[in-house]
């Protein structure tokens, strides 16, 4: 029986969590064993777990990485395949991402056509130097119609605590600080709980004072009052095309595509009415 590990940042973000289930499931049909490990957003963990993934015969590695740069024979001779982030390397290894820079658009561009002019993106944790095609995206979006762009509308979190905490306080301290804001777009949506329940202890209401889009669409996005305005990122979809690229690797076959596109879909709901 084939077995494959896979390395994901953190099990508490609803997205990776998904994504981790569906990948088992799909290995599984497949009868293939998945290994689960998580990385804590560490560089030298997730090589670590690498390397002990080599010397336990696995097949293939899937990883959503915390790598800025893969080092040479970090994964020696296993298939490799990136999902949802894409370290650079020497030489070309298979993806599976979606179009973060027209993810963002689409949810700016929802923004603006209700009438938000003052949209503050809260980023996930990102990396110093790390590349940001939301931030693009957010960017073109403004760009597009005439909005100008203001760096301190971009607030990036630590990543030391929890996420809804530190998106929570971010909102209220930007509130607080005088700037103007009728829309928030979060990185995910413990970030978008964590900016509501934070707003409303202000008396500043979603979606009566400011629209609120976050990323991800898990069921719960749905059973909240108001139920959020979500990016679909279709985690069973890029699953499913992770599995079929490991496994044609591990099968030996040489040509498979580098880049593997998973769209994003935009699911309107009560946060942005």
């Amino acid at each position: 029986m084939k077995k494959i590990g896979m390395i994901v940042p953190t099990l508490d973000n609803s997205f990776f969590s998904e994504l981790a289930v569906a990948v088992q499931k799909e290995l599984r049909m497949k009868d293939v064993q998945t290994y689960i490990v998580n990385s804590g957003n560490d560089a030298a963990t997730e090589l670590e777990y690498m390397k002990q993934f080599r010397g336990a015969g696995m097949d293939g590695i899937l990883s959503v990485s915390a790598l800025q740069e893969l080092p040479k024979d970090a994964a020696g001779d296993l298939p490799l395949v990136w999902i949802d982030r894409i370290p650079a390397s020497e030489t070309p290894v298979p993806y599976v991402a979606n179009d973060d820079r027209n993810a963002m658009e689409l949810a700016a561009e929802c923004l603006i056509s209700k009438g938000c002019k003052h949209i503050l993106f809260l980023t996930g944790f990102v990396k110093d130097n790390q590349n940001s095609p939301r931030l693009e995206g957010y960017k073109a979006a403004l760009e597009k119609h005439g909005i100008p762009y203001e760096e301190r509308y971009v607030q990036r979190r630590e990543g030391k605590r929890p996420t809804e905490t530190e998106t929570g306080e971010l909102a209220v301290k930007m509130i607080k600080s005088g700037l103007p804001v009728d829309g928030i777009i979060t990185s995910s949506e413990r970030a978008a709980f964590g900016a509501a329940r934070a707003l409303q202890k202000i008396e500043y209401f979603v979606p009566e004072d400011i629209r609120l889009i976050c990323f991800d669409n898990s069921p719960f996005s749905a059973m909240t009052s108001p139920s959020l305005t979500t990016l679909d990122r279709k985690a069973d979809e890029m699953a499913k095309t992770a599995c079929d690229l490991v496994l044609r690797l591990a099968a030996g076959e040489k040509d498979v595509p580098v880049e593997n596109i998973v769209h994003v879909e935009l699911i309107e709901r009560g946060s942005t009415r």
